[in-house]
């Protein structure tokens, strides 16, 4: 029989191993799961993780395989750009004749980019005859341009001392003074928003802990198994509430903005954007880094100013395996919700806003499944439906890629839609690889300022010819500008003067028109109203049995058409007509007479 001392020294290590297991089963716990911690804690942790994932999503959409390839592979490739702009969708007036929609652009390409060369033909066809054509080449340093149907030899210039190059141009020391001496044209804005490990980590707890440091943990609460819908898939989640004030949240963006205004890690890209943006910035007075931060401080003000209030703001962090899928702000005034979903098989985020006063929705939605991404973006205001939106496919065969993208702007009116298509082939060499030298090329940084002026001046010279050339044969610049003002690019006031139509002559356009405009009008009046306009009238539509509509054109006419409303006027003389002007949405100029036949 063992002695009692033996057996009480192994009872009490028996204990004290079982002791050590359920601590360190505890600690386990503790660390690798959420058992025995506070909401507040939770809460904390799950919103700040909001940073890893954004950041793995940014690093998983800007990353490929294919594309690192190309960085240290010599490749070819061949694209296709078309554009299509549509007008009055859904609309018996709905139109697709806009000279934009005969233009293509076919693009050849070869690039070396580890050896420092990069060849790029640029075809732009019409109704699919070639219009103009444009090569581009660099060789080392060395750029250049040639216009293939104007000149025979390439205008090429090395990437140094650019100043000296624009002074032989002519340019004045104040100029001069926003010209850098070398283009930095390998800088990866991909890079300048990219967060190290140990940026996130500071970023995550500095903004955290001013988060829980504001707000007494009696604010936080937790619900387990809240059904939600991402994706149209219902999750099973945990969340995690952060219950305060409208006041109370507002001095937490206070407290968070104040930090941002002097944040070096934030600083700091945006001080690289802007080492990119030198190359192009013209006579700025602020920085990027003192626009932000004016920016910052401007909203301050705003919160400041309209911070009152006791209505209860929700933060809700939902929470699925430990990942943070679902962060929402439910505010009296606003709410603001941020999905994540993450897998093998496919990527999810979505981004919507919206105010619960003016009514007002914004949305940005982002998919991607294997080779297939998808970028949307909606606006509702007043109304009125803005969206925008990217869709990109890509498959890869061995060397070879497959690429098309398709870029939309939509209206409830008028849609501008853009495809792209690109064929990618990595090859061991170029059949024909281009080589600027003296016999093919001019190079204005070996010439003295009266070449450089001289040759500079013929290119000028020929090149305005050439465009004012294809403005006359196959691009209307009354249509670009139509595009640019219905896409918000231009106001109409800029659409106006540039297409050289002061508001004095709009407003004499349309005056001859709107004069006309009434209610049961006789025929003969009518008839009138078809002689003053004949010389614009360029086609007649049929609305339905009790509407016709008269379409003017500033440039044009058609007499049949004034004839054969001529024709129908005498044959209806009994009946009464009101007319009413429309205006085109780009120019703001009279394009449509509506003639209403009434009831005899």
């Amino acid at each position: 029989m063992m002695p009692r001392k033996t057996r009480r020294m192994i009872m009490i290590a028996t204990i004290i191993m079982i002791v050590l297991v359920i601590i360190v089963t505890l600690v386990f716990l503790y660390i690798n799961t959420d058992m025995f911690k506070s909401s507040s804690t939770l809460f904390t942790k799950y919103l700040g993780q909001n940073v890893e994932n954004m950041d793995s999503f940014y690093q998983e959409a800007t990353t490929s395989e294919y594309d690192e390839m190309l960085q240290q592979k010599k490749y070819k490739t061949e694209s296709q750009i078309k554009v299509n702009y549509t007008e009055n969708i859904g609309t018996t007036s709905e139109n697709t004749e806009n000279s934009i929609n005969q233009l293509k652009l076919k693009i050849s390409g070869q690039t070396d980019k580890s050896n420092q060369y990069n060849y790029q033909a640029i075809q732009l066809l019409n109704r699919e005859e070639g219009v103009a054509k444009v090569e581009y080449v660099q060789n080392g340093n060395t750029y250049g341009i040639k216009f293939s149907d104007l000149f025979n030899q390439y205008v090429s210039a090395n990437n140094e001392n650019l100043k000296e190059l624009f002074s032989k141009l002519g340019y004045t020391e104040e100029q001069l003074e926003n010209i850098p001496d070398t283009i930095e044209f390998e800088q990866d804005i991909k890079n300048i928003f990219e967060f190290s490990k140990e940026e996130r980590e500071k970023l995550k707890k500095k903004y955290i802990s001013i988060v829980s440091s504001s707000v007494s943990k009696d604010n936080f609460s937790k619900q387990k198994n809240q059904t939600i819908q991402i994706n149209e898939k219902n999750i099973k989640a945990n969340s995690y509430i952060l219950t305060i004030s409208k006041e109370e949240l507002n001095n937490i963006y206070i407290k968070i903005l104040e930090e941002m205004k002097q944040d070096e890690i934030i600083l700091s890209k945006i001080d690289k954007l802007q080492s990119i943006g030198k190359n192009f910035q013209l006579n700025e007075r602020e920085t990027l880094r003192e626009k932000f931060v004016m920016k910052i401080e401007s909203l301050i003000t705003e919160i400041s100013r309209n911070n009152i209030g006791n209505d209860k703001v929700k933060v809700i962090v939902y929470e699925d395996n430990q990942t943070t899928i679902r962060t929402f702000i439910q505010h009296p005034d606003y709410e603001i919700k941020i999905d994540l979903l993450a897998s093998d098989a496919d990527d999810y985020i979505q981004m919507s806003y919206q105010n619960t006063i003016n009514k007002e929705e914004k949305g940005l939605t982002y998919k991607k499944n294997k080779g297939e991404t998808s970028v949307v973006f909606t606006h509702v205001k007043n109304g009125e439906t803005t969206q925008y939106s990217l869709l990109a496919n890509e498959k890869v065969e061995g060397n070879h890629c497959s690429k098309d993208m398709v870029i939309k702007y939509e209206q409830d009116s008028h849609r501008l839609e853009m495809k792209w298509e690109k064929e990618i082939d990595v090859v061991d060499n170029f059949d024909n690889e281009l080589t600027m030298n003296a016999e093919n090329s001019a190079n204005l940084s070996q010439m003295e300022a009266e070449q450089v002026q001289a040759i500079w001046s013929k290119v000028n010279t020929s090149v305005s010819q050439k465009i004012d050339e294809i403005t006359t044969v196959a691009i209307k610049m009354e249509d670009l500008w139509k595009v640019a003002k219905s896409i918000g690019i231009v106001s109409e006031q800029q659409t106006l003067e540039a297409m050289g139509i002061t508001e004095t002559e709009k407003n004499r356009f349309n005056s001859q028109f709107e004069i006309l405009q009434g209610e049961e009008l006789e025929s003969g009046t009518v008839l009138n109203l078809i002689d003053a306009i004949q010389e614009n009238l360029v086609e007649l539509e049929i609305v339905s049995n009790k509407e016709l509509k008269l379409k003017l054109d500033r440039f044009n006419k058609n007499e049949d058409v004034a004839n054969t409303m001529r024709s129908f006027i005498e044959e209806n003389k009994n009946r009464k007509y009101n007319a009413k002007v429309e205006y085109d949405e780009g120019t703001g100029l009279v394009c449509d007479i509506l003639l209403t036949l009434l009831e005899k």
